[in-house]
């Protein structure tokens, strides 16, 4: 009797230690690409939405080598870029909430070349042909007809702002399918490849729910399309009806530890003959989430192209977010 009882009581306190660790949101994580990172392609969050003030901040780390050659047109990307997130969100009335995501960008050559080159191969993967190129060095540059574009020193500034408004829909299989829009400022200064220099607006479904008989895990998605505001920087061949979908998963294998796995995915961004821009893009990113108390989550993690050149080689994550 007293080994059922205390049975018993264990599993009461495990299940009480997960509703107080409860909340669950995705990774703040987009496509840094220097090109894709232009557009109004918001990172997945939670449909929960929660009266006060939350915040959360990201840093991330986006290593970039793309070289592609095809006939008139041609696209280099090498270097790097450090980008810091900060995105405020305040429940008010009736469920919604509005949200600003604030982001800063820090393009360079970097010091993380020799880095990927030994990851790939210690792992035996393609290297791209990087020992070609000069080592941590920064060249973007766009080549189609009538139109080039390049970035060829370090530059940093204010990334271009966005606005959200969110709001949960309807309950649907122990989750919440919900709703949100958005814009997309040109704060970003064009020219140093910070921002599109144009206004883009997105509408989006998502759902967030738990595993259907209790298990511990988490699921959220997304799907959206944008309409791109003309970008001198993206040229002629941009393309400004753009389509967005993600889906994150969370297993919470104790009541402060968990891991994710998320895939983000969107359109292309031009037409044309070069496949890194014309092709749709795909990111795998995993991490590891502490919960320190029940207000924090703390993320650790990496992002890889899953779909190889469409987004950066690789992107180291730390996000810190704050629930009221």
């Amino acid at each position: 009797m007293r080994i059922l009882t205390a049975s018993a009581l264990a599993a009461c306190c495990a299940v009480a230690s997960l509703a107080a660790f409860g909340e669950s949101e995705p990774l703040q994580i987009t496509n840094l690409s220097p090109l894709a990172s232009l557009r109004a392609i918001p990172s997945q969050r939670s449909v929960e939405t929660a009266r006060g003030l939350s915040w959360a901040a990201s840093a991330t780390l986006s290593n970039h080598f793309t070289v592609e050659n095809r006939g008139e047109e041609s696209l280099l990307l090498d270097g790097q870029t450090d980008a810091l997130t900060l995105s405020l969100r305040y429940g008010l009335p009736k469920q919604w909430d509005v949200e600003v995501t604030v982001p800063w960008r820090h393009h360079s050559g970097g010091f993380t070349d020799n880095l990927i080159s030994s990851w790939h191969g210690f792992f035996g993967l393609p290297d791209g042909n990087r020992d070609s190129y000069p080592t941590d060095a920064l060249h973007y540059q766009l080549s189609q007809p009538a139109h080039d574009r390049h970035l060829l020193r370090s530059a940093s500034g204010l990334g271009d702002i966005q606005v959200a408004m969110s709001r949960p829909l309807l309950a649907i299989d122990g989750g919440q399918l919900g709703i949100s829009t958005g814009v997309k400022t040109a704060s970003g200064q064009s020219s140093d490849w910070l921002g599109s220099g144009a206004t883009d607006v997105y509408a989006l479904l998502r759902f967030s729910g738990q595993q259907l008989g209790g298990w511990p895990l988490w699921w959220h998605g997304q799907v959206g399309g944008t309409r791109a505001g003309d970008s001198d920087l993206l040229g002629p061949q941009q393309r400004r009806a753009l389509w967005f979908a993600g889906l994150a998963g969370e297993w919470r294998f104790s009541p402060r530890w968990s891991v994710l796995v998320q895939y983000d995915g969107h359109s292309a961004l031009l037409d044309g003959a070069l496949e890194a821009l014309s092709e749709p893009a795909g990111m795998l990113s995993m991490a590891v989430r502490w919960r320190p108390t029940s207000h924090w989550m703390i993320d650790a993690g990496f992002s890889e192209d899953v779909v190889v050149e469409s987004a950066p080689d690789i992107t180291f994550l730390l996000n810190a977010r704050y629930v009221p």
